[in-house]
């Protein structure tokens, strides 16, 4: 049975929380893609994990009031999973395409929510709305490209991604409401250590020099850091805890279409930070989507305000 908390919501205070937590989030993602170069994903998901739980365990322990408890380990697990295989599909993409199209593929996420909202959670879209969920697809069209000579299989990652996300948040609006966001980021932290160790192992097992040379973020096996590396995997922990928090906290007390369509300054944010770190300079087809999938955010927002 689903929980419905339309009194807790707060429209202000969610969408402050999903623009905070998207910066940070961009943050992130540029950090992973500059480490991608010198580590595995799964060395990462075990070291930044690693750094993360203690972290995690010393503020639910130190909770002011009742200790959090989880409600539904179910619907957190699902949630985590979801979650993590959302986090896999996007980083493998990360060094293969430049960033502001890595955003702008997974950007699809508050389009599919809404659509998923619509249909799974009975959330009411106008016509508008679902020119709006159209003309952001097409968005994607354009900046992807598919059948163009720039077209690569990779760019489909994010996408994929994407989908994971909707599904993930709509489970954190509707059946992990009453979760304490800080056992939701511990669930999905415990999930990238599972995941890591589990990888790590059948890499070290399995993984051949050409798999490792092909795609060295999935195949490669773990590799020695130094001081500058480690330190920034200590950032990169530390600042996945902030942004999952925030985001979990922000679906759980607003609508979730409403906070998917400010998920969407997530573009700007990564567009800049592809620029500024990586020397990425999106080209016009790329501006023309992602002004396109703005254009339909915008759509969306005010049917639900309306």
């Amino acid at each position: 049975m689903k929980a419905t908390a339309e009194p807790q919501d707060n429209i202000l205070q969610g969408i402050s929380l999903i623009v905070g937590a998207v910066f940070l989030l961009a943050l992130t993602d540029a950090l992973v893609k500059y480490l991608s170069a010198s580590m595995s994903l799964w060395q990462l998901y075990v070291i930044a994990s690693t750094l993360s739980l203690p972290i995690l365990f010393g503020l639910i322990i130190g909770h002011s009031g009742p200790r959090p408890k989880v409600k539904s380990h179910r619907w957190v697990a699902i949630r985590s999973l979801l979650l993590l295989l959302m986090w896999i599909a996007y980083y493998a993409a990360l060094p293969l395409i430049p960033l502001s199209v890595a955003a702008v593929a997974i950007y699809t996420t508050p389009l599919f929510i809404a659509v998923l909202a619509a249909f799974g959670a009975s959330e009411h879209l106008s016509r508008q709305a679902w020119l709006g969920i159209l003309c952001g697809f097409l968005g994607v069209v354009v900046v992807l490209r598919p059948g163009g000579d720039t077209f690569t299989p990779a760019t489909l990652l994010p996408v994929l991604a994407a989908l994971f996300y909707a599904l993930a948040m709509l489970v954190t609006r509707h059946h992990c409401q009453r979760e304490h966001p800080l056992l939701l980021t511990l669930g999905l932290n415990l999930a990238f250590l599972a995941a890591g160790s589990l990888f790590s192992v059948l890499v070290a097992i399995n993984s051949t020099a050409t798999l490792a040379e092909r795609a060295p973020f999935l195949f490669a096996g773990w590799q020695p850091l130094n001081a500058t590396a480690l330190l920034i995997v200590g950032a990169y922990a530390l600042l996945l805890i902030i942004v999952n928090t925030g985001v979990a906290r922000a679906y759980q007390i607003a609508p979730s279409a409403l906070i998917g369509t400010f998920d969407y300054a997530y573009l700007i944010f990564a567009s800049l930070g592809g620029y500024l770190l990586f020397s990425e300079v999106p080209d016009a087809m790329t501006w023309l989507g992602m002004g396109m999938i703005l254009m339909a955010g915008v759509m969306v927002l005010r049917q639900r305000r309306g």
